[in-house]
This record gives C-alpha cells, sequence and structure tokens, in this order.
C-alpha cells in the first residue's frame, strides 16, 4: 500500500511534465512557423521636405509675370496713324477731329493785311489756316497755331467747338493732322482758355512760342459785340502731341 501510493504521486508530476514539453514545443513551432510566414513591413524612414519632393517638368508652375513686363498685343486703334514727332514736322493739308466731327482742309498762311495771323477765307466756315511761319505740326518744340472761324450768327466751325459754358471738347479727345506726305501727327486736347483781345500781350507765349514744349493752338473767335462788329475775346485750345 505504500509502493502504490509513492507510485500514484510520483506518476502524476510526471505526465505533466511530459504534456508541458509537447505544449512547448508545439508553441515555439508554431511561433517559429509564423515568423517565417508572417508579412514583411515596410520600413518607415523620416518625411521628405518639401524642398526635397522633385516636380516633373511637366507639372512645373510657369514664371508669374507682372502686368507692366506683358507686352501688349493689341494696339489701340485711334492710335494705329500716328508718327513720332521730330525736329522738323511737317506742312499739313488736313486734320480730324472726333468731338465735334470735322475732316477739313488746312490752308498755309502767313499774316494777313493789318499783320496779324491770318484766318481762313470769310466763306470757308470749317477750314482751318496753319500759321507757316511759326512751328510745323509734329515737330518737337514750340506752339503750332492754326486759327478756325466763328461766325456771329452761327455755322462755323468754330461754333461747335465753344459755347457760353465752354469747350465743347473734353481732356484727351483727339486731333489728328495730316500732310500731303502722308505723315499725321496727332494731338489730345487738354484745356482751352480765353484771352480778351484789349489784354493780350504780344510778347507773351500764350499763343506764339517757337522754343517750348510742343502744343497744337487752335484759335477762334469769341464774343462778338454787334455795336462795334468786333470779335473781343479768342479761345484757345491746347493740346499735346501724344507719345508713341
Amino acid at each position: 500500500m505504500t509502493d502504490s501510493s509513492v507510485a500514484g504521486r510520483s506518476g502524476m508530476p510526471t505526465r505533466w511534465r511530459v504534456l508541458t514539453i509537447v505544449v512547448a514545443v508545439a508553441l515555439v513551432a508554431a511561433v517559429a512557423t509564423w515568423l517565417v510566414i508572417r508579412p514583411s513591413e515596410p520600413s518607415v524612414g523620416p518625411t521628405p521636405s518639401p524642398t526635397s519632393v522633385t516636380v516633373p517638368p511637366s507639372a512645373t508652375p510657369s514664371q508669374s509675370v507682372s502686368p507692366s513686363s506683358v507686352p501688349s498685343t493689341t494696339a489701340d486703334a485711334k492710335y494705329a496713324d500716328c508718327d513720332p514727332i521730330d525736329a522738323e514736322g511737317f506742312v499739313p493739308d488736313t486734320f480730324r477731329m472726333d468731338n465735334p466731327e470735322a475732316d477739313e482742309r488746312v490752308l498755309s498762311l502767313g499774316l494777313d493785311a493789318d499783320g496779324n495771323i491770318a484766318a481762313p477765307p470769310m466763306d470757308q466756315p470749317r477750314t482751318a489756316s496753319w500759321w507757316n511761319q511759326g512751328p510745323r505740326p509734329g515737330s518737337d518744340s514750340g506752339k503750332v497755331v492754326m486759327s478756325i472761324h466763328t461766325y456771329r450768327n452761327g455755322g462755323a466751325l468754330g461754333n461747335e467747338m465753344y459755347d457760353d459754358a465752354g469747350a465743347n471738347l473734353v481732356p484727351g479727345d483727339l486731333i489728328k493732322i495730316e500732310g500731303a506726305d502722308g505723315r499725321t501727327a496727332c494731338y489730345e486736347f487738354v484745356e482751352a482758355s480765353k484771352i480778351w483781345v484789349d489784354e493780350y500781350d504780344v510778347d507773351s507765349d500764350v499763343m506764339v512760342d517757337f522754343e517750348g514744349d510742343p502744343l497744337l493752338t487752335m484759335v477762334i473767335c469769341w464774343d462778338f459785340d454787334r455795336e462795334t462788329e468786333i470779335w473781343d475775346s479768342r479761345i484757345l485750345f491746347y493740346a499735346e502731341p501724344v507719345s508713341l
């Protein structure tokens, strides 16, 4: 009874040890098998900074261009026939305006019998005269003087250019003077100024100027006095040459 009791107590641990060994071997085998067949994980590296990212040439953004450096693809139509100014200028034979609308002759005249800048013949209400002893249209210095009629009862181009409210031209209106040689001098209206005949200083440069900045001066008569039948003032329309 003693031996069988001992055999029974010692046999229980032996069987547990065997079972433990078998289980351990199985676990080791399973772990080894999992290590062999498990999927490989991707390696993790540093995230590239934006400056290290390469952009394919096709995806490279185009360079930005400031508006001032973008060349104009279309020229303004109203300046298409304007020629640059120079030292000589040219003899005019026609002139055009859009406001008021005019496409008229220009006569080359000097001084009249009284020693004044000559006006066109009285029966030509829309013709202009160019004072041919002063600067030429298209020249780069001095005032180009042109005279246009105003009629006391209306009907001349001068009556369309001015009224009691002031000039009917607005700043920026274009005046084109053309020569027989095909050249065109373009001027943009700036302002109108009234001078009274009895206050006019013949030594001033308000109308006659040979050496100052280039300017077109169109002259009309105004303020007709029916008692004396004299025009008491002159309206000077100043226009600057278009810079090309």
